[in-house]
């Protein structure tokens, strides 16, 4: 996919965990940070600030699971493929 693309979709993806802070959110857009950090289309400096955007986004994720386990938000229960 473009570069475009998955940058709409992970500034999508932050609004959506903003409204719900599930942990499958965070991941996602994780996963958009490091496929970003490693795209040859973006610039070096951009790719340097996704790569440690990514490693946030993770702690997001990892804090927004241990919110699940302690039962203070529900998981969002929606497949995304």
């Amino acid at each position: 996919p473009r570069a475009e693309a998955i940058i709409a979709g992970t500034l999508c993806l932050m609004s959506c965990y903003v409204q719900h802070p599930v942990p499958l959110y965070a991941e996602r857009v994780a996963d958009n940070l490091n496929r970003m950090a490693g795209a040859a289309a973006l610039t070096p400096e951009l790719r340097a600030i996704c790569r440690r955007l990514a490693e946030r986004w993770d702690a997001i994720r990892q804090e927004a699971g241990q919110r699940v386990e302690r039962g203070e938000i529900v998981g969002d229960q929606r497949a995304f493929h």
